[in-house]
């Protein structure tokens, strides 16, 4: 008797189009680094350390396109679908053994005008990438990639899917520098780009004003939670 193969609602879907920021949001969030906008959204929608760009001082800012699972095909139809200033994000599980992208792809995308890709899972081609200087970020390193099709399962395209531990919709905004990636939901976006700019030249100016040393007025606050100096 055949093994039932059961599939969610998600899968096996291809939404053409989604509600994308504008451009002026994004660009106020491309302006920070990640810490900056985390601390902003109380420390959520940062993926693991293990998430890394593949090249130091690679930097990734758009809406996301994204594709649950590793299959080739699906994640060509993605990139059909997607516009310049689009990050691909590609939900493969997680899975580091096996590449599901390479430099031919990459260069598509690029001459697309896409900003990038972010996989929880390899890619292969790692020198060519890196030449390229296409922005990536990537969990593992493998020349051995996936025969596809991949698997029996239904993948899909725009959909909500689970990138390393982290939701992401179509159209949420997509940071990344060397500190990793964090995941703006669309409405806090929107919101955050109406002061972020104010608050990050003000960070800017109070460390510009550091120009000698000055003790942390901390003494009082650590006696208060119980500690004790002693000579």
């Amino acid at each position: 008797m055949a093994e039932t193969l059961y599939r969610t609602s998600m899968q096996g879907v291809i939404k053409r189009s989604f509600e994308r920021p504008s451009a002026r949001v994004v660009s106020a969030i491309s302006a920070c680094y990640t810490g900056f906008v985390l601390d902003r959204l109380g420390k959520h929608g940062f993926m693991s350390p293990a998430m890394k760009p593949l090249s130091l001082g690679t930097r990734i800012c758009g809406p996301a396109t994204t594709v649950l699972g590793a299959d080739l095909e699906v994640r060509r139809m993605a990139i059909n679908l997607a516009r310049a200033g689009d990050v691909l994000v590609i939900a493969a599980g997680g899975v580091t053994e096996f590449a599901c992208f390479g430099d031919a792809t990459a260069l598509r995308m690029q001459l697309k005008g896409m900003a990038g890709c972010i996989i929880d899972g390899s890619t292969r081609d790692a020198a060519s990438l890196r030449a390229m200087k296409f922005p990536m970020f990537v969990k593992g390193i493998t020349a051995r990639n996936y025969h596809y099709p991949y698997s029996g399962q239904h993948g899909a395209v725009n959909v909500p899917v689970v990138c390393d531990g982290v939701l992401v919709n179509a159209g949420d905004i997509v940071l990344g520098d060397d500190d990793g990636i964090v995941v703006i939901p669309a409405a806090e976006g929107l919101a955050l780009a109406a002061t972020i700019g104010k608050e990050l030249d003000e960070e800017k100016a109070a460390r510009a004003d550091m120009t000698e040393f000055k003790p942390y007025d901390i003494q009082d606050e650590l006696r208060a939670r119980g500690y004790r100096f002693e000579d």
